[in-house]
């Protein structure tokens, strides 16, 4: 029977069969692929975990790599250049830098202790604000955080060269750097200072030759520059009426004094005309030998001698034919060749260095393995403003006249001898501000010390100022350790004493040396 107020229309529910319900087709095999494929990926990592462990990553490890001598944080798989120095990388048997890569996991745990800590080794901490870091030479802890850094005291400025500080390097990387150290020693020198000079004619052996008198130019017997001529040759026939009167007044003169009734009456005044004649002719420029033809002839010249009155070479001609020349026109320039001048320029810093009276030598490409000797003559007054160079004058000898004005050659100027603290000239870093040197302390360590230099040889320079007997300064690969010196300076955030302090400092040192008349005190020396 049906029942109609039922919701599945009045028939009556089946009952359910009681037991456990069979599972859908497919299950169990999906449930067994899902566990291979756990197992599958838990075997995968394992390997993994192996690989990384075992020989074959260990081998991988231990390949061949290339470090900077310098900054041994530079490392690459191939040869090439540090980008911090520029030095040659080194290749690095295997296994050598294994250390490094094993201190690099207890640093990032040792990092977490002290206030201070060093940026290129992190596992360096200490609470000490003036420690600093045995392991890259000596740099300065910074502060793990800025508050630390504005309580912590600032250090005391002890740096003689200002962006440098000393710097610790191990005995290998010195080896690698093929560095080479040599004492301070007390020496004689005897310095040559090296330079280039110019020949130019003697200023003192120059004659120009004028007229005295006004006229024309009829005959020019030298007729070109550069040539020859010895002294008495006639250069020029001239032209002049005024030494044409005075040619007559002479042998006017002459005519009286020898006149036998003239002779007797004048007396000693006719005596003294013919003198006053000849020595206006004198006056006027005309030679000697001139004058005496003039009075052998008994009548003046109508083309008149101009002579040379020394030997040497035509400088400059101005002479030619039918020239009007008047009192004063230059004729000729001549130049006595047998002693010249050879001008050199000299540094203002060498200034104080050469003195006149100096012994000088002179070498030129003409002349090969010949070697002219002079003497400093004479140093210029005023310095060229654009070279910043003082000229210097020597004399040379010229017998052979080699030497010829324009010829430009090689100058060595023997300094006075110097005695005192002398080291290797190739010691000296000189940047053109400061001159400086490293010297090689104890354990390692090489300190920036600055120098005031004296005088120099091609392989000694002496030290004024900045270094003791005895000490050790470094003679070689002294870019590097300026290049390493300047990296800790800016690693650490070095800066140099502030201009006021120095030029304080400056202005103590010049007033303590005026009060002692010149000379600096011991203590500021």
């Amino acid at each position: 029977m049906t029942d109609p107020t039922r919701p599945d229309g009045g028939h009556p529910a089946e009952p359910m069969p009681e037991g456990e319900e069979a599972a859908p087709p497919g299950v169990r095999t999906m449930a067994l692929l899902r566990w291979g494929l756990v197992a599958l990926m838990a075997l995968a990592a394992a390997g993994a975990w192996v690989y990384y462990a075992g020989p074959v990553h260990r081998g991988a490890q231990v390949a061949t790599v290339y470090q900077c001598p310098m900054h041994p944080s530079v490392i690459q798989d191939r040869p090439g250049e540090c980008p911090i120095c520029g030095m040659d990388l080194v290749k690095v048997e295997p296994g050598a830098h294994e250390p490094a890569a094993q201190a690099a996991a207890p640093a990032a745990a040792a990092a977490a202790k002290g206030k201070y800590w060093c940026p290129m080794h992190p596992e360096v901490t200490s609470d000490d604000p003036e420690a600093r870091c045995e392991k890259c030479g000596g740099m300065k802890l910074v502060p793990r955080d800025p508050a630390a850094a504005a309580a912590a005291p600032a250090p005391a400025a002890t740096l003689a060269v200002p962006g440098l500080v000393p710097v610790d390097i191990s005995p290998e990387r010195v080896q690698l750097m093929g560095m080479r150290t040599a004492p301070v020693t007390r020496e004689r020198l005897s310095p040559k200072l090296r330079t280039i000079g110019f020949v130019s004619a003697n200023e003192a052996t120059l004659a120009i030759i004028t007229a005295r008198f006004t006229g024309w130019v009829e005959e020019l017997k030298v007729g070109q520059s550069g040539q020859p001529v010895q002294k008495g040759q006639v250069l020029v026939n001239v032209y002049s009426p005024e030494l044409t009167t005075a040619q007559q007044v002479y042998v006017n003169a002459l005519r009286w004094v020898r006149d036998p009734a003239g002779g007797t009456a004048g007396g000693a005044a006719t005596g003294n005309l013919d003198q006053d004649a000849r020595k206006r002719l004198e006056l006027l420029g005309m030679a000697p030998q001139d004058i005496s033809d003039l009075a052998k002839a008994g009548r003046p010249f109508t083309s008149t001698p101009i002579r040379t009155p020394v030997s040497g070479y035509v400088a400059r001609r101005g002479a030619l034919p039918g020239l009007y020349f008047t009192p004063g026109t230059e004729l000729f320039q001549i130049a006595d060749l047998s002693s010249v001048w050879v001008i050199a320029d000299i540094y203002e810093y060498d200034m104080s260095r050469v003195k006149v009276g100096q012994k000088a030598s002179l070498t030129l490409g003409a002349y090969p393995g010949e070697r002219f000797a002079g003497r400093v003559q004479f140093i210029y007054p005023a310095v060229n403003p654009e070279s910043r160079t003082l000229q210097a004058r020597m004399e040379f000898r010229n017998p052979g006249l080699k030497l010829r004005p324009g010829m430009y050659g090689d100058v060595v100027i023997d300094l006075d001898a110097a005695h005192g603290l002398v080291v290797p000239t190739e010691a000296i870093v000189d940047t053109g501000e400061l001159q400086y040197v490293f010297l090689a302390k104890p354990g390692g360590r090489f300190e920036p010390r600055r120098v005031q230099l004296g005088a120099r040889t091609e392989e000694r320079t002496q030290v004024l100022e900045g270094l003791a007997e005895g000490e050790t300064v470094v003679t070689s690969a002294n870019f590097l350790v300026d290049s390493e010196s300047r990296l800790r300076a800016a690693v650490e955030g070095f800066r140099p004493r502030g201009e006021e302090e120095e030029t304080h400092q400056d202005r103590e040192a010049h007033e303590a040396k005026e009060a002692h008349g010149g000379t600096a005190p011991a203590h500021a020396r």
